[in-house]
């Protein structure tokens, strides 16, 4: 099932499970495909981020999306590597395609935390 984001002007279609990150930009949010496919949407990152939380419960999504400080909210199941120190996030996108994205230290911090108990 595909998130749909409907606005006056058009509409997206989103697989969730190929969205690497959601990136804030303004009243704006780019959403950051596993193949580089980057689109924007006319909602801005507080909106989505309740849309996300509203679609995967209805839907018993699979899918593990955390907002990783104001701006942006990450695809858990694409994270590789969480660095504190660097306050940097490694995202696996598609064949070879790796993202690197800067976050807060306690964003980072959180991140890393539910990784760990995810593995136990």
């Amino acid at each position: 099932m595909k998130l749909i984001l409907n606005s006056r002007d058009e509409l997206l279609s989103i697989d969730l499970s190929q969205v690497v990150y959601f990136l804030a930009d303004g009243n704006f949010t780019r959403i950051v495909f596993d193949n580089k496919l980057i689109l924007t949407a006319g909602i801005g990152m507080s909106k989505m981020e309740k849309l996300l939380a509203e679609f995967i419960t209805k839907t018993r999504s699979h899918v593990l999306m955390m907002r990783a400080g104001k701006s942006h909210i990450i695809n858990v199941s694409k994270i590789v590597q969480v660095n504190v120190l660097k306050q940097q996030v490694l995202l696996a996108g598609g064949t070879g395609i790796l993202f690197t994205v800067n976050i807060s230290r306690d964003a980072a911090k959180q991140l890393k935390e539910l990784l760990a108990k995810k593995n136990l």
